[in-house]
């Protein structure tokens, strides 16, 4: 990268020289200066020295700059003048300072519109997960009956139900609890009486809705 050329400014002090005598006048440590600003020490030291290009690019390097002098106590308006005369002064090619991809406002929120963006982003994945988890914990669990298959008519009193459900669920026929197994297999042997017996087997796990299907079996 090309070197910068220390030359003064307006025939006075440069913004470098200006910091360092102001730095040594209260007798400050450049140490502790970095240290008290929580600016790296080569870069205060390349701030003093009117090394600039080894500042971050961009108005990282500016705000370093401008944070020095008001620490320093110099007031804005000397800063922003000097910042203004150090950039006239050195070409924009390799002005550190003279980077202007993103605007200024759009530069300094960038790192907390990113940080926001990625929380947002997070937040969501999470509500995404919980809302899918819910549904499973509340949806009504899956519920097969293969036998009646449909309505039926038939001159027989006795008839056996039996399907498939989720092994978690309970499974009802008629309001009576049936055991099922670890694939979530049931049946039940049940008695019917003359005329229209209506079949109602329900699924349920602890916090779902209810899966309900219907049968009627005529017994002529």
């Amino acid at each position: 990268m090309a070197e910068f050329t220390k030359k003064p400014l307006n025939g006075e002090k440069s913004l470098g020289a200006r910091l360092k005598s102001a730095r040594e006048f209260k007798q400050i440590d450049p140490a502790l200066a970095a240290k008290r600003l929580g600016i790296r020490l080569e870069y205060l030291l390349s701030l003093e020295d009117d090394h600039f290009e080894r500042l971050p690019a961009g108005l990282y390097g500016r705000n370093y700059a401008k944070k020095y002098a008001r620490w320093l106590g110099f007031p804005n308006s000397e800063i922003n003048k000097w910042l203004a005369e150090q950039e006239k002064n050195i070409s924009p090619e390799i002005n550190p300072f003279f980077q202007k991809i993103v605007a200024k406002k759009e530069f300094a929120n960038f790192p907390k519109l990113v940080r926001t963006t990625i929380l947002l982003l997070i937040l969501l994945a999470c509500l995404a997960y919980l809302g899918f988890y819910l549904k499973m914990i509340v949806s009504a669990p899956d519920l097969n009956v293969w036998e009646p298959a449909g309505n039926l008519k038939t001159t027989s009193t006795v008839w056996e139900i039996n399907g498939q459900s989720e092994a978690e669920a309970e499974i009802k026929i008629n309001g009576e609890e049936v055991l099922s197994n670890k694939n979530g297999d049931f049946s039940l042997l049940i008695n019917l009486k003359k005329g229209l017996n209506n079949i109602t087997i329900s699924a349920k796990k602890k916090y779902s809705s209810e899966a309900v299907i219907e049968r009627q079996i005529l017994v002529e």
